[in-house]
């Protein structure tokens, strides 16, 4: 972590304030991406601006942008560069990561983590929700969800990142088997749920898959009917695997449609209002 301590929207420590965080953000990035998709679908662009990176500067470190969108000085954080904004941030380690939740009263970078950020603003922030928000972290659902994110965490999105970003190819390996295992494993879960066929069942076993609580709580989505949290978590990994990330894959991954189940979820929550904004469009080339 590039912060210590990370803090939280708890009780007795960040409070839950509209206009006093400022969302540091990169449409490239994964980790990024789930917050984002959370902010719209909750309804709270306004309750939390985003300043947007687009890629590295001259410091070697993701620049930012001014108000005409290029790079330059940001107007609310009064930086050109996350790394001048992560240096005034006590218990700081670089290198500067994101996506960053700055509190504008002091300038310190408070939250670098994009999991906690997504519970915390599907719960904590819930005051400020839309109308008929949807509830990413029902009570109902909280084994499913915690059970979920866990899985996904040290089976998806961990590895793809390693594959993504090592240069050793032994651990590239290691690390894109464990990926494309567990892609088989959500096909196969999905399929069964929603009664297609599953294309790679046979060469699974019951530890490849995720708790008893995940497995119990799929439907057309992971936990349900309707996607929640744990979707989230899932799809922009697969979004960055999909749409340019497989090319790192040893020789090169096969498209999502390989996986015919997880292919069908992945494009009805694509389609979702909301759950591809245009600046993800951009960085994607969609």
């Amino acid at each position: 972590m590039p912060i210590s301590p990370s803090h939280r929207f708890t009780e007795g420590d960040l409070a839950v304030e509209p206009g006093r965080y400022q969302l540091v953000a990169s449409s490239s990035c994964p980790w990024c991406r789930r917050v984002l998709i959370a902010r719209r679908i909750l309804g709270l662009t306004e309750a939390l601006p985003v300043s947007w990176s687009y890629g590295r500067g001259e410091d070697g470190y993701w620049e930012l942008t001014g108000s005409d969108g290029a790079p330059g000085i940001d107007p609310a954080l009064e930086a050109r560069s996350l790394a001048e904004v992560y240096a005034s941030t006590p218990g700081y380690t670089p290198p500067p990561t994101l996506p960053a939740l700055v509190d504008l009263n002091d300038g310190h970078v408070v939250m670098a983590d994009s999991g906690a950020l997504l519970f915390d603003l599907a719960t904590a922030w819930s005051p400020f929700h839309r109308p008929n928000a949807p509830q990413l972290y029902p009570l109902d659902r909280r084994l499913s969800t915690d059970a979920w994110d866990e899985w996904l965490t040290v089976e998806v999105n961990a590895p793809h990142g390693v594959v993504t970003h090592s240069k050793d190819p032994e651990e590239i390996e290691e690390a894109s088997n464990c990926v494309l295992t567990a892609f088989d494993v959500v096909d196969t879960l999905l399929a069964r749920a929603t009664g297609m066929e599953a294309s790679h069942e046979d060469a699974l076993t019951f530890s490849d898959g995720p708790g008893l609580a995940a497995v119990i709580s799929v439907e057309q989505y992971l936990c349900g009917s309707y996607p929640m949290g744990s979707d989230i978590r899932l799809f922009t990994t697969i979004q960055s695997y999909e749409y340019g990330g497989r090319q790192a894959y040893p020789e090169t991954g096969p498209s999502i449609s390989f996986w015919p189940a997880l292919a069908r979820w992945f494009r009805a929550l694509e389609v979702r209002t909301d759950w591809v904004g245009f600046e993800e469009r951009a960085a994607l080339g969609l």
